[in-house]
Order: structure tokens, then C-alpha cells, then sequence
């Protein structure tokens, strides 16, 4: 049975390749899935009670950054959508 997904929010990576003459940037898309007992994203996984936090700064039509309070630090990403629901469903499952 598979759980259910409580909220998404889609995530930009952002990385910076070199090569042998040139430097360019990769980007791709992927989303942070919130479940009721964990936040996946790309393989990791943060269960509930160690995420402390989820904080952000972004301003319509730019890329911004949304923040991960975790035990182990503070995880960023980039955001190019408003975060604010996911943050809302992460509020309700934190206090369940």
C-alpha cells in the first residue's frame, strides 16, 4: 500500500559543471514530498520529528530559497514557487 503524499513543493537544482574550457549550469526540477511522517526529496529522507523548521525567501517571479531546519543543519534549495502551502500542511502534520 502506498502512502499517501500530504503536500509538494518543486524544487530547482542548480549546479555548475566545468569542463575542460568551459563552465556552464545545469539546472533540473524535482519536488520535496511531504508525508505524514517524513519530507522526502531526491533519495533523502527527514523524518518528522527532526525537521524543526522550514523557512524561506522568495519573491514572485525570481528564484528563491527555501530552508530545512533540520537535527543534522539547515538544508537549502531552490524554489521558483511559492512555498507557503507547503509550509502550511507541514505546520498541521508537525502537530499531529
Amino acid at each position: 500500500m502506498h502512502e499517501q503524499v500530504v503536500n509538494r513543493q518543486p524544487i530547482t537544482h542548480i549546479e555548475q559543471k566545468i569542463g575542460a574550457i568551459e563552465k556552464h549550469t545545469e539546472q533540473y526540477k524535482t519536488d520535496m514530498m511531504l508525508y505524514r511522517d517524513r519530507i522526502d526529496i531526491d533519495g533523502d529522507s527527514y523524518p518528522i520529528a527532526e525537521v524543526f523548521d522550514i523557512s524561506y525567501r522568495y519573491k514572485e517571479n525570481e528564484v528563491g530559497f527555501l530552508y530545512l531546519h533540520t537535527s543534522h543543519g539547515v538544508r537549502s534549495y531552490y524554489i521558483t514557487e511559492n512555498p507557503e502551502s507547503f509550509i502550511s500542511s507541514f505546520r498541521e502534520v508537525e502537530q499531529k
